[in-house]
């Protein structure tokens, strides 16, 4: 289930960067490097390939993603008084 939701998030940088980059406030190139590792991770887990290399990758992902919620976007778990055009 969770590689569904990382490969599913992944597509989602990788078919439109620009747009998802303003969504998340990063780069285009960040963005395309984000999605990239999403999708390969997620495909390492479910398919078993170098499983902790991929789950190791996933987890730095969402340690990233944490940081960027808590300290940049200053909202809380349920994303109350999240910016206007914020995409979480």
């Amino acid at each position: 289930m969770v590689a569904c939701v990382f490969f599913t998030s992944g597509l989602n940088h990788l078919k439109n960067p620009t747009e998802r980059a303003k969504g998340i406030g990063a780069s285009p190139g960040f963005t395309i490097v984000l999605g990239s590792g999403e999708v390969l991770g997620s495909l390492g887990v479910t398919l078993g390939i170098l499983i902790q290399l991929a789950a190791i990758g996933l987890i730095l992902i969402m340690l990233g993603a944490i940081q960027k919620k808590i300290f940049v976007w200053k909202t809380g778990f349920w994303a109350r008084g999240a910016p206007a055009g914020t995409t979480i």
